[in-house]
């Protein structure tokens, strides 16, 4: 895994300056150049243009005052990052932030997107961002989505946590997770969900102690097959947990282990999941206390 090539995000949010200060992590651990993007909503455009006595004079006017600032922005962005031996390129466009972010990732063939995971609208900072979720579904490129820290210290990677399912052969998230792991020094460790359908005390005792046991050892064989086969020689903790919900069980469990890193896959591999970023996926994302990196499988 090689991270060359670095898309950030940008859209003015504090989020996405967040996501600036990963972008800059990676591109210092992996000698990596970055591309930052903004996007001008064109369909916010068309909208207004719709009104018959809309001052579209003025309209464009402020489109184009709020695009020279971003390009400053972005040019004050390219010349701090040079001083410090790093490659940066800054785009201002008009167009559909995640469709037009998704295609330039792919015109340049990034190795990842990096964004915040909320953004500017009222609903981005309830919910998981529409322009995050939207680059999620549609990217065959991981995408770091960032959630904005309450403390001003430096981007680390200390700790990174994998859910891995055992009932399917996918290791692609575990594998960058590794590689990650190595080029920041940071611990890994691995975790399965045994999902609950009802409350564990209306479960006989011996039925879930065997099924925990069972996924245990499942668990252990498949990461030291990974690591075999990678030949990473590092220890790796796995850990079986239980709950009703799988995504929450992993948000408070990263949540409880200092997790700084959630590496995750965007779904399965059967039937329509193909199609859709899974729910459990999409729900660790919204809900976890730290960032959350997805690729495809």
């Amino acid at each position: 895994m090689k991270i060359q090539k670095i898309l950030w995000a940008y859209d003015g949010s504090k989020e996405s300056d967040e996501a600036l200060k990963y972008a800059v992590f990676l591109a210092k651990k992996f000698g990596s150049g970055i591309t930052g993007v903004y996007v001008s909503v064109m369909p916010i455009m068309s909208m207004y243009l719709n009104y018959p006595h809309f001052e579209s004079e003025l309209f464009f006017s402020l489109m184009e005052q709020a695009e020279k600032h971003h390009k400053s922005k972005l040019n004050s962005i390219e010349n701090e990052l040079a001083s410090q031996g790093l490659r940066f390129n800054g785009r201002v466009i008009k167009g559909e932030p995640a469709k037009d972010i998704v295609e330039i990732a792919r015109g340049e063939k990034s190795d990842l997107i990096v964004m915040g995971k909320r953004g500017l609208g009222l609903i981005d900072r309830v919910l998981i961002g529409s322009t995050t979720l939207k680059v999620l579904r549609k990217s065959d490129i991981p995408v770091l989505s960032v959630k904005k820290r309450d403390e001003k210290s430096t981007v680390e990677i200390k700790n990174i946590l994998v859910p891995y399912d055992i009932s399917e052969k996918i290791d692609s998230a575990l594998n960058y997770a590794i590689n990650l792991g190595e080029e920041a020094s940071a611990n890994i460790s691995v975790v399965y969900v045994v999902r609950l359908e009802s409350y564990d005390f209306e479960i006989p005792y011996n039925l879930l102690e065997n099924l925990t046991m069972f996924a245990s050892n499942e668990l252990a064989k498949r990461v030291e097959e990974i690591k075999l086969k990678l030949g990473i020689k590092s220890e790796i903790k796995t850990e079986v947990i239980q709950g009703l919900n799988p995504a929450l069980s992993i948000v408070n469990h990263a949540s409880s282990k200092n997790t700084d890193l959630i590496v995750i896959n965007t779904h399965g591999r059967k039937g329509i999941k193909r199609l859709i970023l899974g729910s459990v996926t999409e729900k660790v994302i919204q809900e976890s206390h730290c960032s959350v990196l997805a690729l495809k499988p």
